[in-house]
C-alpha cells in the first residue's frame, strides 16, 4: 500500500520539544525502512505552524486546519494517512481530513480526554480532544477546521481510560460512548468488549479512525509521557484489537500520539509504537 506519514511535531503548541520530538524519533529509528521492508511505498511530510507567536489553543487549531488538508490530500491520492503527533488534539484534523459522516472512532488512552474548559482542573487542552471531537466544546474553533463535523458518541469506543477526573467521569457516564475500562479484566474479556462495540456500530459506520495514545500501554520499564497511569493495556491486547478492528472495518487513518522519548529508557515504547504501525498497515490494501 501507499502510506503518507504526516508529522505534527508539537506539544502544547511548542515545536520539537517533549512529546513533539516523537515523530522524528520514530523516523530516526527506521520507521520508513521497516514499512518499506513490509512492501509499502512511503512518503513523509510534516505540518508546521505559520504563526510566529505560540498560543496553545490557537496554534493547536492552526495545526489541525493544516493537518486536515494533508490527510484529505493523502486519501484523495490513494494513500493511507499515518499521523505521528505530539498531542492527541491533532485527532480533530485527522477526523476532518477523512471527512466521513459514517466514521467510527476507536481510541486507546490512559485518560478520557473528555474534559471541557468548564470541567478541567489543569487547563490542559490535550485533556479535551475527545470532548471536542464529539461536539462538546471548542465548537467555534472546531468549525474552522475544513471538513470537521462532530462524531456521534455511539460511534466511539474508548479503550483503557483509567485516570479520570470526577467531572470527566460523570460526562463519560452520561454519554453514549462505549467505555472499555482495563482495570481487573483480562485481555480476552477486553477483546470481547471491543468486538462487541465494533459489531454494535456496523449499521452506522463504514470506516474507522484509529487513535493510539502511547500512555495506554502498561510497560514495566520507562514511561510514555508525563501523564502515565498504572493499570494499562498489554502490547498483545492492542495488537490483537487492531486485528479485530480490521476484521470488521477498514481503518481509514490512524494517529500515534503523546510519546515523550525522554522517558523511554529501554526503548520499549519505541518498539511498541513501531510494532503498532506495522500491525495497522499490514493487509490494509483494501482500505482506500
Amino acid at each position: 500500500m501507499n502510506i503518507t506519514i504526516i508529522q505534527v511535531p508539537y506539544d502544547c503548541g511548542y515545536k520539537d520539544t517533549r512529546q513533539g520530538l516523537a515523530p522524528d524519533y520514530f523516523l530516526k529509528h527506521n520507521l520508513v525502512e521497516l514499512l518499506e521492508e513490509d512492501g509499502h511505498q512511503v512518503q513523509v511530510t510534516r505540518v508546521d505552524a505559520k504563526s510566529k507567536f505560540t498560543l496553545e489553543v490557537g496554534t493547536a487549531f492552526e495545526l489541525n486546519r493544516l493537518l486536515a488538508s494533508e490527510v484529505s490530500n493523502a486519501i484523495t491520492s490513494g494513500n493511507f494517512p499515518l499521523v505521528l503527533a505530539g498531542n492527541c488534539i491533532c485527532s480533530l484534523g485527522n477526523i476532518a481530513g477523512i471527512g466521513s459522516d459514517q466514521l467510527g472512532v476507536v481510541w486507546f488512552d490512559a485518560h478520557g480526554e473528555f474534559n471541557t474548559p468548564e470541567t478541567t482542573l489543569s487547563g490542559f487542552l490535550d485533556g479535551m480532544p475527545l470532548a471536542t471531537a464529539t461536539g462538546r466544546c471548542w465548537k467555534t474553533l472546531a468549525k474552522t477546521i475544513p471538513g470537521f463535523a462532530p462524531v456521534r458518541d455511539a460511534n466511539v469506543i474508548l479503550v483503557g481510560a483509567r485516570d479520570l477526573d470526577d467531572e470527566e467521569q460523570r460526562l463519560l457516564e452520561q454519554s453514549d460512548i462505549n467505555l472499555v475500562k482495563s482495570g481487573g479484566r483480562d485481555d480476552e474479556a477486553l477483546l470481547q468488549s471491543i468486538e462487541s462495540g465494533l459489531i454494535s456500530m456496523q449499521n452506522r459506520v463504514t470506516d474507522i479512525y484509529l487513535h493510539i495514545d502511547m500512555d495506554a500501554f502498561e510497560i514495566a520499564e520507562g514511561k510514555a509521557n508525563h501523564y502515565g497511569a498504572t493499570g494499562g493495556l498489554s502490547v498483545d491486547l492492542v495488537g490483537n484489537a487492531i486485528e479485530f478492528i480490521k476484521r470488521h472495518f477498514p481503518i481509514k487513518s490512524a494517529t500515534i500520539a503523546s510519546f515523550d522519548p525522554a522517558g523511554d529508557t529501554g526503548r520499549l515504547f519505541l518498539k511498541t509504537g513501531l510494532a503498532c504501525v506495522r500491525r495497522i498497515t499490514a493487509g490494509q490494501g483494501h482500505v482506500i
